[in-house]
């Protein structure tokens, strides 16, 4: 039986040129018994320098026998030899069968003709495969896009003679770096992928029909590729691109044609049986939200990354595959791959498609063959950290925390009405807060607002001593000594130190005050007041802007501003704030707090909560966005500090630094929990100031909590030579500042000049920060 390869003209095909080694890869079949055959041999013989010449015949005629009469290896060998001796049928052994000539590697191989070379090859498939379902297999057609794993699947399909046609796709060309994961020889750079697959694939099997598409896969070509010489059987999808990923999705859903993925990473399996179920939705529906149409013109990976997500999925990567990412574009240049990954993959995928083939799979959907989780080490059970819902203060213990400490009070005879005093609450509610948790709760009693810490919202790993905390309340005090001024309210208050952490202060109020215009203006801006975390071009401020600024902090008793426009200086700030965030990613306690605790994952969580910081709220693009969400996996954590990783948040911070106009501290005097609330209270009306001028702060206060919990409570978990290094970076900071001996570091921000953020996080209903006592 003469293969379906076909035959040219021999003489023609053997000149220089068409022999040329670097895109063929089509081998020449010679039949001696055909005399123009047999003349171009002769040529070929006499013309090829080096030649190299297999000629085994005799052994494979003696192994087809043996096939087909397993028996006759009991029998005497003289029986054995009569039957090689009778197929041969008379002819001499070197005009029988076929010779194949491979002119990108200049051998010469004498072989059965494929009809018996069919047999011998699949023999030890049998009962795996049976005869019948191998000749079924033998009239399909096959399509694989995408040739790194793809290379895999391709070559283990033709070791198990898994297709009778085989279209292959890939526009790229072998480079070095492919070779960690292609199976192939160094010889094989800048040679087509396509080509490569078709080679090797023709020294195992010459006789299977390979088509090669050397210009990948196009929206020109996409209709040949899946239809030209009949309708694909199967489509194997292992290309980069995702928009061929959908569109090939697509045609071949309308076609009927069932759709295999292998992802390589944790043994990703992806089946879509369009000629089963015909409506089935494309990727199993995870990319019904997007507009494919408008992929091509994108050009950037963070305007592709929703399209790239919604395939490979995030939550369900791998955790060395999540580093991967963070680290892609800062210590690697793209995804990476292992050839046992592929080698794997190509042996899952191959086995998927012939049962595919064979009818003997039909489930559709989304499977992992992740042999770090079938194949392990024992691990200790893991108790997840949970954080339980704080336990707040009751109505009940305020009262008689008031009536048990009525001698700090200062008594007031005149009330308020509940509609003024929703109005102050209002305004003190939306103060920062850290992590945006909110830690305060006011009561309303006998002409009396008080300001209460809530203690088990105030449990940060990043509020030590709830100095953040602190913080916090004073900025909410502020913006109440603002409304109230606003309302024409004289306010007389106290703060309560020596009842903290319970009770911060206390306020009475009177309707005899005539604000200030600049007490109304920063009144206006407690609504407009959010955080900001834009990166956008840096540009430069004013000195009587600054000033301006400086001045309102100075307008609380010790407060102090100091700014940083140097650009070398803030880019080692934003080196020292680097530091500090993958600190808090590494300590186990302060990774733990920062996911569950501060930050909320989606819009019902937020919510559910009314507290913590969204993600939707982060001014991320797409990519980083899914960059922190990453940020969930210990596992991926855990494997990046352990290669010293992270540049994707580093090249975050940095960015985050570099487009700022200034670098602001505010500083109070050391050693008491007011330097904490009246710093609060500064920093607040700064932020209200800059507001006003239509100016963007993002606190970076992470680093100055690290720098606290180091020299001040002694209390992080981290080896001698890490603390002596932050002690270091805590003596560069001051020394940039310029800060006392005697100078507490309160509050740290970016200034800079951008549009608002569009989404701002989220307050807590008033009835749960705010309540009226009893007469």
């Amino acid at each position: 039986m003469q293969s379906n390869t076909g035959f040219n003209p021999l003489l023609s095909q053997l000149t220089e040129q068409t022999l040329a080694y670097q895109n063929s890869y089509k081998p020449v079949f010679f039949r001696l018994l055909d005399q123009e055959q047999k003349n171009a041999f002769e040529v070929l013989i006499q013309s090829r320098t080096n030649l190299q010449v297999y000629d085994h015949i005799k052994d494979q005629v003696e192994e087809l026998i043996k096939c087909l009469q397993p028996t006759i290896v009991f029998m005497p060998p003289s029986v054995l030899a009569d039957a090689v001796a009778k197929h041969f049928g008379g002819l001499e052994p070197e005009e029988f069968g076929v010779w194949v000539y491979y002119p990108w590697a200049n051998k010469l191989v004498h072989l059965l003709d494929e009809a018996d070379f069919a047999i011998v090859r699949t023999n030890r498939n049998k009962h795996k495969i049976t005869a019948q379902e191998q000749q079924t297999l033998a009239q399909k057609k096959i399509g694989v896009m995408g040739l790194s794993v793809g290379q895999s699947v391709s070559l283990t399909l033709a070791m198990e003679r898994g297709f009778g046609e085989l279209r292959i796709a890939d526009f790229d060309e072998l480079d070095l770096s492919n070779i960690n994961r292609i199976r192939t020889g160094i010889y094989n750079l800048k040679i087509k992928k396509t080509v490569i697959v078709a080679r090797e694939i023709a020294e195992i099997d010459p006789y299977l029909n390979v088509v090669c598409f050397e210009e990948g896969i196009t929206e020109e070509n996409l209709d040949k590729f899946l239809t030209e010489n009949g309708k694909l059987d199967l489509l194997i999808d292992e290309c980069d691109s995702f928009d061929i990923k959908i569109n090939a999705r697509t045609k071949a859903k309308a076609l009927g044609i069932p759709v295999l993925m292998e992802g390589s990473d944790r043994g990703t399996i992806d089946i879509e049986r369009f000629d089963l179920e015909p409506e089935r939705p494309v990727l199993h529906g995870m990319v019904e939200h997007l507009d494919m149409s408008k992929y091509q013109t994108l050009t950037t990976l963070d305007e592709r990354a929703p399209y790239i997500t919604a395939v490979t999925g995030v939550e369900t990567l791998s955790p060395r595959m999540k580093a991967s990412a963070v680290e892609i574009m800062g210590t690697i240049s793209t995804w990476p791959q292992l050839a046992s990954a592929v080698t794997y993959g190509g042996g899952v995928t191959a086995d998927l498609s012939r049962k595919i083939l064979l009818n003997l799979l039909k489930v559709s959907g989304r499977f992992f063959l992740d042999l770090d989780e079938l194949i392990s080490d024992p691990k200790p059970a893991e108790t997840p950290t949970a954080f339980p819902a704080p336990v707040l203060l009751s109505k009940k213990e305020i009262e008689d925390f008031i009536s048990e400490h009525r001698l700090a009070f200062e008594p007031s005879q005149q009330n308020i009405s509940e509609e003024v005093l929703l109005q102050l609450i209002e305004a003190a509610k939306q103060a920062p807060s850290g992590g945006n948790n909110q830690p305060w709760h006011w009561h309303y009693q006998n002409g009396l607002l008080h300001l209460f810490l809530e203690e088990q919202v105030a449990q940060a790993y990043l509020d030590p001593q709830f100095i953040s905390s602190y913080t916090a309340l004073g900025a909410s005090i502020e913006n109440l000594l603002l409304k109230a001024a606003s309302l024409n309210l004289a306010v007389n208050w106290q703060l309560t130190p020596q009842l903290a952490p319970k009770h911060i202060a206390w306020f009475s109020f009177t309707g005899s005050y005539q604000p200030t215009d600049a007490e109304k203006e920063l009144a206006n801006q407690i609504p407009l007041r959010h955080t900001n975390r834009k990166i956008g071009p840096r540009q430069e401020l004013d000195q009587d802007t600054l000033a301006h600024l400086s001045s309102l902090v100075q307008q609380t008793k010790n407060a102090k501003l100091q700014w940083v426009t140097d650009p070398e200086m803030i880019k080692n700030l934003g080196m020292m704030a680097t530091h500090a965030d993958l600190l808090r990613m590494f300590i186990p306690e302060a990774h733990t707090d920062f996911i569950q605790r501060e930050m909320r994952w989606n819009l019902d969580e937020v919510n559910a909560t009314e507290d913590g910081i969204g993600i939707h709220t982060l001014d991320l693009g797409n990519n980083d966005q899914i960059g922190i969400r990453l940020l969930k996996d210990k596992r991926m954590i855990n494997f990046l500090q352990q290669i010293n990783g992270g540049s994707g948040f580093k090249r975050l911070s940095m960015m985050q630094f570099m487009a700022s106009s200034a670098i602001g501290l505010v500083t109070m005097p050391q050693g008491e929990i007011k330097s904490f609330i009246e710093g609060g209270m500064a920093a607040e009306k700064l932020w209200l100031g800059a507001t006003g001028l239509g100016l963007q702060v993002h606190p970076i206060n992470v680093p100055l909590i690290f720098f606290y919990k180091n020299s001040v409570e002694n209390s992080l978990p981290l080896p001698t030579e890490s603390k002596a290094q932050l002690s270091q970076a805590e003596q560069q900071f001051k020394h940039i500042f310029g800060l006392q001996a005697d100078e507490q570091a309160i509050f740290m921000f970016r200034l800079f000049k951008a549009s608002p953020s569009p989404e701002r996080t989220i307050r807590k209903t008033t009835d749960k920060i705010f309540s009226i006592g009893r007469a």
